[in-house]
């Protein structure tokens, strides 16, 4: 059975902040108003009936399932070595070896597959273009959902892959990272030719992991085979 997920308190490098103290501090509460929509929820009744309900509220998820244990700290710009001398662009959660990925944001698959550096990994760009999703060290042999493509549509909230410690190698499928764990960061666009550049814009996203906390996607186990697949859905108008 999956556990809890563990409260947004720093571990290891303690900050002595906590992520609503972060939140209220600074550009958390902005990127807050821009994760918030009308949507349409699906509601399962006492009957087991679903409806679908118009709400106002989050449509961005935790990259996490809920109910499954994982601990992080604000490790953006950390010094990387392998490979050259460089920050780490992202955030690291880390966890148990097949632990759900869950989609931030909607948007579509724009990279699949083997990175030296990132293992296996999904980059999953939003519907306006503007935000370019990126989820790496995925599970060694069994990384991604069933189905999911270059070119596949996600939703916010579906599961995507499977957490892992795959990367640092040229040769696919080999687990060369010590630590079992997420990396997901967020690259905002402005202009393709930007994208992959020297100027690429990477954000720390740890306060707003911090805030998405507070909204995570329940997820099943389908049963005979190694897949978990979301619970409800939503629609975004």
């Amino acid at each position: 059975m999956p556990r809890r997920f563990s409260n947004c308190l720093n571990t290891g490098k303690i900050r002595n902040i906590t992520c609503k103290e972060e939140l209220r501090a600074g550009q958390g509460m902005d990127r807050e108003k821009r994760m918030r929509a009308w949507i349409r929820a699906e509601v399962i009744g006492e009957d087991g009936q679903s409806t679908w309900q118009k709400k106002y509220g989050l449509k961005g998820y935790c990259p996490i399932a809920r109910g499954f244990d994982y601990t992080h700290y604000d490790d953006f710009g950390a010094g990387r070595s392998y490979g050259y001398k460089r920050r780490h662009l992202g955030h690291d959660m880390m966890g148990l070896v097949g632990v759900p990925i869950i989609a931030v944001e909607s948007g579509t698959v724009e990279a699949l597959g083997w990175n030296q550096y990132g293992g296996w990994r999904i980059g999953i760009r939003s519907f306006d273009n503007k935000r370019y999703y990126y989820y790496a060290h995925l599970r060694q042999n069994y990384p991604y959902a069933e189905g999911l493509e270059e070119g596949s549509v996600v939703a916010a909230g579906d599961v995507i892959g499977y957490m892992g410690h795959t990367g640092y190698s040229t040769t696919e499928n080999v687990n060369n990272i010590e630590v079992t764990h997420l990396h997901w960061g967020l690259e905002l666009v402005f202009d393709e030719e930007q994208k992959e550049s020297d100027n690429e814009i990477w954000i720390d996203v740890y306060p707003l992991t911090c805030f998405l906390a507070k909204h995570t996607q329940e997820v099943q186990k389908v049963e005979g085979t190694r897949e978990w697949i979301r619970t409800t859905k939503i629609r975004e108008f």
